[in-house]
């Protein structure tokens, strides 16, 4: 998102995300293990610590959500802060233009979104990285090396959905079992600024997906995870010139960095 290079210059500045410490051969890191664990808090590791390493000796609960589970890395938080602020900025162009084309209904919900965007965490989430103990004692290829400050965050199962986006309001919906992810815009009603065909479902271990929902392009039901999001894009058409053709996708994949927590459902 070249447009917002000019805006970011003093928030990735070198004392935005100091350098990680880094641990001599031999040596120790600190790893942190969070939420329902039996041994929560940060804990001293050899350096050449792994993710199954943190897993065991945190004791994660057998009650814990694995599928919701996240690796935190700080060195991920710089590209995720350039790409909310890309998301912010272009949320931003979004409204004027459709301001300068009489286009309430756009304009008002991408002043909501842009608002609700600029709220999230900026969480270093690793998303695709597998974190049940057991898959990784046994899965050496999947058992990733762990950095100084990371931490391991297993949440409780949840017991609903997000929707969020082109909606006339974010909702929290019950989760039901096997429903076809479209469904739940029913009780969750699209705004006239969301696109018709499409929708982009985030699943609670990060997995982005597009669902085509239009009578001529529907796709086959695809069912949610507990935990699960609902992006509900803006119309394509109508962001044209104020937003890259990516936005949609750009802001469901910072939706994947989002954590299963109190402050996740708000």
């Amino acid at each position: 998102m070249s447009r917002v290079a000019p805006i970011l210059g003093l928030l990735l500045s070198a004392h935005a995300f100091p350098l990680m410490a880094q641990s001599a051969p031999g040596g120790t890191i600190q790893v942190v293990a969070d939420g329902a664990v039996g041994q929560p808090g940060s804990a001293a590791y050899p350096s050449d610590a792994r993710l199954s390493t943190v897993a065991v000796a945190a004791r994660v609960d057998p009650e814990a959500y694995i599928l919701g589970a996240a690796w935190l890395q700080p060195a991920l938080q710089r590209d995720q802060l350039r790409l909310r602020a890309g998301i912010v900025y272009e949320l931003g162009a979004i409204r004027r233009q459709a301001l300068a084309a009489d286009n309430t209904a756009l304009a008002g919900a991408g002043a909501s979104f842009q608002a609700w965007i600029s709220a999230r965490p900026i969480t270093g989430r690793r998303t695709g990285a597998a974190l049940d103990p057991s898959r990784l004692e046994a899965t050496p290829a999947e058992d990733w090396p762990v950095h100084e400050g990371d931490t391991l965050f297993y949440p409780r199962r949840p017991v609903g959905i997000r929707v969020v986006g082109a909606v006339e309001k974010a909702c929290r919906l019950p989760h039901v079992p096997l429903q076809d992810a479209r469904r739940y815009l029913a009780a969750c009603p699209a705004s006239a600024a969301a696109d018709p065909d499409q929708i982009y479902i985030v699943q609670p271990d990060g997995a982005v997906f597009a669902q085509n929902i239009a009578l001529w392009n529907r796709d086959a039901p695809r069912p949610l995870a507990p935990g699960a999001w609902i992006y509900v894009p803006f119309d394509r058409h109508a962001i044209a010139g104020a937003a890259d053709e990516t936005f949609n996708r750009d802001v469901a994949d910072f939706i994947a960095t989002q954590l299963l927590s109190d402050e996740g459902w708000r």
